[in-house]
């Protein structure tokens, strides 16, 4: 009997790690990612303006434009950001694939946004904040059950305060626990975030509002 009775509380605790998750995942996920590409949008200007080379920079800014313009057919966004990445610098190599990433997420062709986050992630030329960044939208935009332990492990050298990317990392990795069924585990990191008065406002809401959700 003791057997069934924990067989049946450890299916109510997925069921309501699954529903936190359908619930405030994909917001999460949202929100952030909006503010990294602006981040990245940002990171990738103060290069165009910093770099020895106007003309790859003036390139640069109008491969961006067109990739941002929705009226702007795909193939020609990608073809113009592929020419970029094929000139070899690598900040701007960097931006071409987060352009790309972005192009393939509103087409809702993920694992092609993926791919693109991945050849900075790995690509030791490119500037570590570049490939923190990329790991952080790994996890954003292809988190599930199935491989919630091998992005927080990816995720855990990001989630330190020294890192420009600390906030947004600890957030996902909360997320990540409760997607795969830890709920315990996430409750210490939001309520972390929660506490923080250096943590965005609208991140500690939303860690506020997961721990009650949980009966934190």
């Amino acid at each position: 009997m003791v057997d069934i009775f924990q067989e049946v509380e450890e299916d109510l605790k997925r069921e309501r790690s699954e529903e936190l998750w359908r619930k405030y995942g994909k917001y999460v996920i949202g929100v952030a990612a909006a503010i990294v590409l602006g981040v990245a949008g940002r990171e990738g200007w103060k290069t165009y303006e910093t770099s020895t080379s106007i003309e790859n920079g003036t390139r640069l800014a109008n491969a961006v434009e067109l990739a941002q313009d929705s009226a702007t057919d795909e193939d020609a966004a990608l073809a113009a950001l592929d020419a970029i990445i094929a000139d070899g610098n690598a900040d701007f190599v960097a931006l071409g694939h987060f352009q790309k990433a972005a192009v393939y997420l509103r087409a809702d062709a993920t694992p092609s946004a993926i791919s693109e986050l991945e050849a900075i992630a790995g690509n030791s030329d490119i500037d570590q904040v570049y490939r923190d960044l990329a790991v952080v939208q790994i996890a954003m935009n292809s988190a599930s059950a199935e491989n919630a332990q091998d992005l927080i492990a990816r995720l855990q050298p990001i989630a330190v305060p020294e890192n420009a990317w600390y906030y947004s990392a600890r957030e996902m990795i909360a997320l990540l626990h409760i997607a795969g069924g830890e709920v315990e585990a996430a409750k210490p990191l939001l309520t972390e975030i929660a506490d923080d008065n250096s943590a965005p406002a609208g991140m500690r809401a939303r860690a506020s509002e997961i721990l009650k959700a949980v009966g934190a």
